[in-house]
C-alpha cells in the first residue's frame, strides 16, 4: 500500500476541489437536504475490503467524462467526479454496494427537477381525488386545478407547499434503512429488492400526500401556520416512515443473502494507473476546456416568428420576449431534450408571484396549463406549453422523447394576459399561428 499513498490521498482532494468549482451553482450546499444527502452517503458508504482493483468506475467515468464533450451540462459534471471518486475507492480499498450509486444518484438535483416536474400530473390528480372524497364529507368543497376550495378558504396544491417534495427524503431515509439492517443482519438485499423498496416508498408518498391534502382542508390549516408543517411531518412518519420499519426488515430477512466471503485478494491491474490518469487529466483540463452548458444557439432564435403588433427582443439565455397592449408573452428556447426548461412555475415565483388555480385544459384540440398569478394586488392569467415546428404539447415525456426521436428544436411558449377573457382567445391565436418557423 506504501506506493499507492500519494494518489490515494492526492486525487479525491483534487476531484473535490474540482467538484466544488465546477458545482458551486448546482447544489444548494447549505440547505438542509444537502445535509441529509452527505448523511445518506456516510452511511450506505461501506467499501467491501476484501475485493479492491475494480476499474468499474474508472470506465463509466471515461465514458461519463467522453459525453460531457459533446453534452456539457452540469448534472454530467456531477456524474463524472463521482463516479471518479467511486473509481479511486473501489480501485484501492474495495467494492462499493449498490446502495451508494442509488444515493449518489437521488443527490442530483437533476432528480429533484424531475420528480417536481414529471409528478405535476399527479398533483393535479391528487387535488381531485382528495376533492372528491372531502365534497362527499361536506358538499360545499369544491376544486379548481390544483386548488379545494372550501368556503372562503384555498388551499393550493403545488410543490412548495405540498409533501411530495419529500419524495426525495422518504427515498434517502429508505437506503439509509436498508443499509443499517443490511449491517445489522449481514445481509445484502438484491438490486431487485431494493428497486421494489423504493417504488413502494413512492407509494406510499402519495398516499401520505392524499391523507395529508384531506387533513389540511378538513381542519383548514392555512400554509402560514405552524400546523401545516406539522401535519405534513406527521404525515410522512406515520405513512412511510413507520410502514418501511417493519417492511424493509422483512424483506432483507426473506429476501436478503448472506454476505459473499471473498479470498484471495488480488492486485490491482496495472492499467488501472493509466485510466486514473487520464481520467485526473480529463477532468482537470475540463475544468479549464470544456465550456459551460450550451444555450439555445442564435439560429433558434430567428426560427421564433416575430408576431405583427408586438414588440420583439432578445433577452439572456436567447429568451425571446414578444408585447403588447395587455399580452406578455416568452418563447424560451431548449437546446436539447436533456436540458432542463424554464418552467413558469420557477421564473414566475422568482419574480414573486404565487402560483394559483393550474389546470389542464383542452383549446383547439391542444392540452395546456393554465393558472393565475397573484401578487399584492395584482392578478394576472397565464398559460404554457411546448411547441415545435410541428407539434404542440404540454407532456415533458411526449416533447422529450419527440426531440430525442425527431431532433426537433422544442420551446416553452408561456403567455399573460391581464383579464382572464383574454387569456383564451390568445391561447387559440397563438396556437394557430406558426409560432415556430
Amino acid at each position: 500500500m506504501g506506493r499507492t499513498k500519494l494518489p490515494v490521498l492526492i486525487l479525491p482532494v483534487v476531484y473535490a476541489i474540482t467538484g466544488v468549482l465546477q458545482l458551486q451553482h448546482y447544489f444548494s450546499w447549505k440547505s438542509t437536504f444537502f445535509m441529509l444527502c452527505v448523511i445518506a452517503m456516510g452511511v450506505v458508504f461501506q467499501p467491501d475490503r476484501s475485493r479492491p482493483g475494480s476499474t468499474r468506475c474508472g470506465w463509466i467515468a471515461l465514458l461519463f467524462l467522453l459525453l460531457l464533450w459533446q453534452i456539457p451540462v452540469l448534472t454530467i459534471r456531477y456524474a463524472t467526479i463521482i463516479t471518479a471518486l467511486f473509481f479511486v475507492t473501489e480501485y484501492f480499498f474495495g467494492r462499493l454496494q449498490t446502495l451508494t450509486f442509488i444515493t449518489a444518484a437521488l443527490i442530483a438535483p437533476a432528480i429533484d427537477f424531475m420528480v417536481n416536474v414529471f409528478t405535476f400530473p399527479i398533483r393535479l390528480w391528487l387535488t381531485g381525488v382528495a376533492g372528491n372524497i372531502l365534497a362527499g364529507i361536506n358538499p360545499a368543497v369544491t376544486t379548481a386545478g390544483n386548488m379545494i376550495l372550501l368556503g372562503s378558504n384555498e388551499f393550493s396544491v403545488d410543490p412548495a407547499c405540498m409533501g411530495l417534495q419529500m419524495m426525495l427524503t422518504s427515498l434517502l431515509c429508505g437506503v439509509m434503512l436498508i443499509a443499517l439492517y443490511q449491517r445489522r443482519y449481514q445481509k445484502v438485499l438484491p438490486f431487485t429488492g431494493v428497486l421494489v423498496v423504493l417504488l413502494a416508498i413512492a407509494e406510499l408518498n402519495i398516499t401520505a400526500n392524499l391523507f395529508r391534502i384531506i387533513l389540511l382542508v378538513q381542519f383548514a390549516l392555512p400554509p402560514e401556520a405552524m400546523a401545516h408543517d406539522a401535519m405534513g411531518i406527521a404525515t410522512l412518519l406515520i405513512y412511510v416512515i413507520l410502514p418501511l420499519l417493519p417492511g424493509v426488515k422483512w424483506m432483507l430477512q426473506r429476501y436478503g443473502k448472506a454476505k459473499p466471503v471473498h479470498t484471495g485478494v488480488h492486485p490491482p491491474p496495472l492499467y488501472g494507473w493509466l485510466l486514473h490518469g487520464v481520467l485526473a487529466a480529463g477532468i482537470i483540463g475540463g475544468h479549464f476546456f470544456i465550456p459551460g452548458k450550451r444555450a439555445a444557439s442564435g439560429e433558434m432564435d430567428q426560427q421564433v416568428k416575430h408576431l405583427p403588433g408586438y414588440s420583439y427582443a432578445v433577452l439572456d439565455d436567447h429568451v425571446i420576449k414578444q408585447t403588447r397592449a395587455n399580452a406578455l408573452l416568452y418563447v424560451k428556447g431548449i437546446p436539447g431534450f436533456y436540458f432542463t426548461d424554464h418552467q413558469p412555475m420557477i421564473c414566475w415565483k422568482g419574480s414573486g408571484f404565487g402560483f394559483y388555480k393550474i389546470a389542464e385544459v383542452t383549446i383547439a384540440d391542444t392540452k395546456v396549463y393554465t393558472a393565475e398569478l397573484q401578487k399584492e394586488n395584482t392578478t394576472l392569467y397565464t398559460a404554457w406549453w411546448y411547441e415545435s415546428r410541428t407539434r404542440h404539447s404540454n407532456s415533458q415525456l411526449e416533447w422529450r422523447w419527440d426531440a430525442l426521436c425527431s431532433g426537433n428544436n422544442y420551446y416553452l411558449v408561456n403567455i399573460t394576459v391581464e383579464k382572464k377573457s383574454l387569456l383564451e382567445p390568445e391561447i387559440q391565436t397563438l396556437l394557430h399561428t406558426r409560432l415556430i418557423q
